[in-house]
């Protein structure tokens, strides 16, 4: 069996259980920065509880996407997968019952991730320094814009302030004198990267705790880390002068670009090396003379390309060893058996909401099956599941003390509501009577 074989049956026979598996986490956290740090942990076998105020809960939901698109069965469609293989606990933390119960459920966490205003839940009893007191060993993530101490703490951000303060967005468009715009990222990666860097620091704070005992805070500032992917800065420093932007150009490149096809397409075309752009040149008229002008050589290639097909310029560009692809859209992503082979697509039949397609785990693991059991809950879906697992309460208990106001559910608002058809008394895990999976 060769290399690339063995690499294959690494993934295909999984026979180790979740690194995280028995790793407890409890979520106080909403929009995309905060969500996204316990999703990737229960990727990785962490049980987390998500936590959130009745009947409400994280305002995310209901933000509607391109003027009301965007909702799948009554949740909106970001929000299902951003929240998967999640717990959910509709609970009032400002009543001194549902504090006492946050406490009951931080007691017995190793995790503890908010992205509430710097100061909020100090003020609630439920900061660091008040969390640390009942439980010395947990780590906890304090997720902002700007982070918990510095003269820009208090301020709010999001995902496009992040990217205008990281100096991101400042790298977008073209050098002046071309076209003077300037871009948003799309997507949030002012969110995404930042919570993705975060779950970094919470692996090494479960083995800073393995060596010392003790627990960690981690404060996680989304501008300042976005501001870590950068190194134009760095380059600022050491000559005086501004990197400057550079479009669709690769600026290590001899020759790239995005350019047009005969039949419509778009194809990104990158001669990173001298002898790429040599076996680009004995192929497209001009290209030879024009390199070290990038408008030049980017005009003889896209006047070559002009002419032909993507699939004719992807063939002749593999024959001479030029990387290329094309510029992939919505559709092509999810018909890419690539992907799917890859399990960057996977498909769920998830027990409430059916049959979606949401990315796959964010990583591979040789011999451990991670993967997306289901997908977002509504608010205090998992109320009696959640105290009878972590704090052996009945059912009877969980409904007086929804009748007391200090656990709830959701509001039938569209983001926040089980999908059409569904039926309380038909539901298992809703009762509390079995597990999600």
């Amino acid at each position: 069996m060769n290399y690339f074989d063995v690499i294959v049956t690494f993934f295909k026979n999984p026979i180790d259980s979740k690194p995280l598996e028995g790793v407890k986490v409890v979520e106080f956290a909403h929009y995309i920065l905060g969500p996204n740090i316990p999703r990737l942990l229960a990727q990785l076998g962490a049980e987390v509880v998500k936590v959130e105020p009745p009947p409400r809960g994280d305002r995310w939901k209901y933000a509607s996407m391109w003027g009301g698109r965007g909702f799948f069965k009554g949740m909106r469609i970001d929000y299902l997968y951003l929240n998967s293989n999640k717990y959910f606990l509709g609970l009032d933390f400002r009543s001194e019952k549902g504090r006492e119960l946050m406490l009951e459920l931080v007691k017995r966490a190793d995790i503890f991730v908010e992205n509430m205003e710097p100061g909020t839940l100090d003020r609630y009893g439920l900061g660091y320094l008040q969390l640390r007191e009942v439980n010395p060993r947990l780590i906890y993530v304090s997720a902002s814009g700007y982070g918990q101490f510095g003269p820009l703490h208090k301020l709010p951000s999001y995902d496009i302030i992040g990217q205008a303060e990281s100096g991101i967005m400042d790298t977008t468009g073209w050098e002046e004198g071309e076209v003077n715009e300037l871009y948003r990222l799309p997507d949030y990666p002012g969110d995404w990267l930042p919570s993705t860097m975060a779950v970094s620091a919470v692996i090494a704070a479960l083995i800073y705790r393995v060596k010392s005992g003790r627990g960690q805070y981690i404060d996680l500032s989304q501008a300042a880390s976005l501001q870590r992917f950068m190194y134009h800065f760095v380059y600022m420093s050491a000559t005086g002068r501004r990197m400057g932007r550079s479009g669709f150009f690769d600026p290590f490149a001899v020759v790239s670009g995005v350019f047009k096809t005969a039949d419509g397409k778009f194809v990104a075309v990158a001669a990173m090396t001298e002898r790429q752009a040599k076996a680009l040149a004995e192929v497209v008229p001009g290209l030879a003379e024009a390199v070290g002008d990038k408008w030049r050589s980017y005009k003889a290639l896209a006047e070559w390309v002009a002419k032909m097909t993507l699939g004719d310029v992807l063939d002749v560009c593999k024959k001479l060893g030029v990387p290329a692809q094309p510029v992939m859209n919505d559709f092509d992503v999810v018909s890419d058996p690539w992907r799917w082979e890859r399990g960057s697509v996977v498909k769920i039949v998830d027990r409430l909401y059916g049959e979606i397609v949401v990315p796959g785990p964010v990583v591979k693991m040789a011999g451990v099956d991670l993967d997306v059991k289901w997908v977002a809950r509504p608010v205090g879906y998992h109320n009696k599941l959640v105290l009878k697992k972590w704090l052996g309460y009945g059912a009877e208990e969980v409904d007086e003390l929804v009748k007391r106001g200090v656990l709830g559910y959701w509001d039938g608002q569209i983001g926040n509501t089980p999908p059409p058809g569904w039926r309380a008394e038909d539901d298992p895990v809703y009762l509390g009577e079995r597990d999600e999976v």
